[in-house]
Formats: C-alpha cells, structure tokens, sequence
C-alpha cells in the first residue's frame, strides 16, 4: 500500500516527505494514532477499510473516541484529513491518473496526457459537526456520488469544455485551471 510506505519515509525523512499527510495502518498503529490525534485536537481524519471499495465503509472523525471498535481491530487506513482542498465549482475534486512504469532501474515512467477528475457532488465546506457525515460533500468517490441527487451525468458533458459533470476529462480541468490563473505545467511533470 503506497501510504503505508510513504507514511514511514515521512517518519524518517518527514522535510523529504511532508506532500503527504500523516497516515496510520490500523490496528499496528492504533498507540501512535491515538498519540497524534490526541496531540492535535483539531484535525480532522478520514478513515477508510484497507479492503473497501467505491467509497464503502469510509467515514470522518474528529477524536480517536468516535472510531468504531472495527477500526481498531481491522485493517483500517486512517489519514489526516486535508481541510483546505482546492475547489472547482465550489466542490472538492480528486485526479486519476495514469501512468505506465516501464523499468526501477533506472526509472523510466510515463504520465498519460489524458486522465479523470472525480467531483463531490455537494459544494465544500470545511468539516464540523453539522457536516461531518455528508459524504457527498467530503468524499470524491463515484460510486458513492452516482447516489446523489446532484449528481451530473458525465455521458452527455463528459468531453465539453466547461463541463459541470461529476466526472470530467483531466485536459478539461486543465483548461478551467489555466482560466483561473493557474500554471497547470507543474501538474504535468
């Protein structure tokens, strides 16, 4: 699992390693989880099941109390919740990318130009305990948003520029990042 490994570089190397947030595998971790949380009063988590799949069984919490006896006895990801996300339309987005690894030594690997952007289909606030269980506001996933009744089917505006579909081709974000000043040449390396 990437987090798990990029949460231990970050232990050892946390200058090299701060791009990531602070990332817990449950039950291994669950004394060091407790520690942080209760060191950090006010961050947020996300919890995710290590098997889960399209959103299922994910949930957010502000103290270690309110996580589920599951969670301390199954393999859970537990991971600071970043709360200043970058929207787009008022609503938090994620990236799928795509990238073909051709050999580790030396490195050779190549981004795909073309990608998705996944959208919440509820505009984004900051969580707290009025908004803490909308899902559809703090979680990007497809699955779970395609229940919402905002959602926007990405069959008739999947390829439009200044699409609002749920989901969205990447050169499509691209374009609307570039239109609000945004110099998306880092994305792309």
């Amino acid at each position: 699992m990437l987090c798990v490994i990029l949460s231990r570089l970050q232990r050892f190397f946390p200058e090299d390693f701060a791009f990531t947030p602070a990332s817990f595998l449950l039950p291994d971790e669950v004394v060091e989880l407790e520690e942080y949380m209760r060191k950090n009063p006010n961050y947020t988590f996300i919890a995710k099941p290590s098997k889960g799949r399209g959103g299922d069984g994910i949930f957010l919490v502000r103290k270690f109390h309110e996580l589920p006896r599951s969670a301390l006895t199954h393999d859970f990801l537990v991971q600071r919740y970043i709360e200043n996300p970058y929207v787009v339309d008022k609503k938090k987005f994620d990236l799928r990318l795509y990238v073909v690894i051709k050999g580790v030594d030396p490195l050779e690997a190549y981004l795909c130009d073309e990608g998705l952007a996944r959208f919440c289909t509820s505009n984004y606030a900051k969580p707290d305990h009025n908004n803490i269980r909308n899902l559809y506001m703090h979680l990007t996933n497809f699955s779970l948003n395609k229940n919402s009744d905002n959602f926007i089917t990405p069959e008739e505006e999947f390829y439009k520029e200044g699409s609002n579909a749920s989901k969205r081709l990447l050169t499509n974000i691209y374009k609307t990042l570039q239109a609000k000043g945004k110099d998306v040449r880092y994305l792309k390396k």
